[in-house]
């Protein structure tokens, strides 16, 4: 497979990302995908809170 940066690629979550960052063993890759996705979930005030996060930039080995 052959990718660039600037490619089109999904995140885990199937979603469209582009490619930020290959490395030298073209192995991994990091892609960058401008949707929310789960950052962490707090306790406050008694209440559950879930905290989303935009443009999460995700490393996966191809």
């Amino acid at each position: 497979m052959e990718l660039k940066v600037g490619d089109d690629f999904k995140c885990p979550e199937g979603h469209k990302a582009t490619v930020v960052w290959i490395s030298e063993d073209e192995k991994v890759i990091a892609v960058k995908c401008p949707k929310k996705h789960l950052k962490k979930v707090v306790k406050r005030a008694g209440a559950m809170e879930r905290i989303y996060d935009n443009n999460m930039v995700f490393l996966i080995e191809i």
